[in-house]
């Protein structure tokens, strides 16, 4: 019996170590990110992306934007919102938004533009966008 104990423990954490994500899921580190080029609104997104297990994508790093990049070159929804005190942006995830890629003069404060979309002009950097404008998303989740 404790031979069976050991082999199941080791194919767990073989399977931890190998995590995939599920089908149209890309991994990259120890997330996986979705991309639906399907325009909703900010919130809508966000809910489907919850639906999926994730929220909306936040960003890190130059690296991490680079990836997300790969999955849609448009105008697209990352997790990224200010609607709670303008100025005051943060990730809806939850984690710090530490880096930023905010196009020139952006964001703009405006009351009315509270959610942030990437790949903006020829720069392909943030802007603060009205959430009720509909776009394609990114979605991420943990593996």
């Amino acid at each position: 019996m404790l031979s069976v104990s050991f082999v199941f423990c080791a194919v767990v954490a073989l399977a931890k170590a190998q995590a995939v994500c599920p089908a149209a899921w890309t991994k990259y580190n120890k997330q996986c990110f979705y991309y639906d080029g399907t325009s909703w609104t900010w919130v809508e997104a966000q809910a489907r992306c919850q639906s999926f297990g994730g929220n909306l994508a936040s960003v890190h790093s130059d690296e991490e934007y680079a990836f997300i990049q790969t999955l849609t070159q448009v105008p697209t929804w990352l997790g990224g919102t200010d609607c709670q005190r303008t100025g005051a942006w943060f990730w809806i995830d939850g984690t710090p938004m530490m880096y930023r890629i905010w196009c020139l003069l952006k964001p703009d404060n405006d009351l009315k533009q509270c959610c942030l979309q990437m790949n903006t002009g020829e720069n392909k950097c943030w802007d603060d966008a009205t959430c009720s404008t509909t776009l394609p998303y990114v979605c991420a989740r943990p593996l």
